[in-house]
């Protein structure tokens, strides 16, 4: 039996545009045993995962942090007869060194490329979903193989008990304002909040992590309409069941769009500080992407910064909800179709 690690310990959004290694992996070899090497706040999103056969957790900057950590996570490695390394930082092509698994596949940029036996193009002119299939040599020219996120009976459950709380039972849009990034954060939601209260008739739901909450409270101190706010009060496999029941979702360049777009979602992805040309758009027909269109000085990094370099925050201040919401009800209506290639 061929044992094939897969190595991604980005965030959860890189997590769920790097799933579908494993389906293609599973695919070609229905034998072979699959682990994947995640961050712990990763792991739920494959916990269910019928492709991946293991998880393993790297807790590189708490219990697994500096050198021993390396040696502990390579020596869990050791029986792996391939690597597929997704990200493309040192640790990640040091680690299946260390373990001495004899087939090592990364990008051709990455900082640990000379720990591969195998180096291949990070073309920056596809989208992340399908530099990830590079590595295993997949086309996919039909769009066959693309993100799943697979819920548990359990969340499923807690979420609509959550929901029905709050007094949602029927049609609702999903809101995301958070970001590991501020400058991914859009600066207008409170306005779009109404918008959509106003002009969609949807209630709105906040979902986000303990990290948000701060935000959220200050959300719905600006707004008209007040949005049930359950920022907190999930995990990511609950939020992701709330997300599943929308009839919509507008978030951020983050995690939520990419949650939205795996789950069949329809999704509003705002853009500020990154660009869709990047590859990391939602990958998903049933969605769009919005922003501010042409300035000077966007993009201005490739993952966005704690405070906008020119100190006015242009992208994210002057893109107008009435924009964002039209975008929404163009998706709604069928009237957007993102093409995936």
């Amino acid at each position: 039996m061929t044992k094939i690690a897969v190595i991604q310990t980005a965030f959860p959004g890189d997590v769920i545009l790097a799933s579908p290694v494993f389906e293609v992996l599973k695919t070609r070899e229905p034998g072979c045993l699959t682990t994947a090497v995640v961050r712990p706040e990763s792991a739920s999103i494959l916990e269910n995962n019928p492709h991946v056969d293991n998880i393993l957790i790297y807790d590189k900057y708490g219990a697994d942090k500096g050198i021993s950590g390396i040696f502990r996570i390579a020596s869990r490695l050791k029986s792996h007869d391939k690597a597929i390394i997704i990200q493309r930082h040192f640790r990640s092509g040091l680690i299946p060194f260390m373990a001495r698994i004899p087939v090592r596949i990364g990008f051709d940029n990455s900082v640990a490329r000379l720990f591969f036996t195998s180096r291949i193009i990070y073309d920056c002119q596809k989208h992340e979903v399908l530099r990830c299939l590079d590595l295993v040599g997949e086309n996919d020219p039909d769009a066959r193989f693309r993100p799943r996120i697979f819920i548990d009976r359990q969340s499923s459950r807690q979420a609509d008990e959550l929901l029905h709380q709050n007094g949602i039972k029927y049609d609702f849009a999903v809101v995301a304002p958070g970001s590991v990034w501020p400058t991914k954060r859009y600066a207008n939601y409170p306005a779009l909040i109404d918008l959509i209260h106003d002009k969609l008739d949807l209630p709105v739901v906040l979902v986000g992590g303990l990290a948000d909450k701060d935000l959220a409270a200050l959300l719905t101190r600006s707004v008209a309409h007040m949005p049930v706010d359950l920022c907190g009060q999930t995990d990511l496999m609950q939020s992701a069941a709330i997300i599943s029941r929308a009839r919509l979702v507008f978030c951020n360049d983050s995690a939520p769009a990419h949650m939205a777009a795996a789950l069949g979602t329809p999704v509003v992805a705002i853009f500020g500080p990154t660009v869709p040309a990047f590859g990391f758009s939602p990958y998903s027909e049933n969605s769009a992407v919005v922003d501010i269109g042409h300035l000077e000085c966007r993009p201005c990094s490739s993952h966005g910064t704690k405070k906008c370099p020119r100190g006015h925050f242009k992208c994210m201040r002057e893109l107008s909800p009435e924009i964002v919401l039209e975008t929404g009800k163009l998706l709604l209506a069928g009237a957007i179709q993102n093409r995936l290639r």
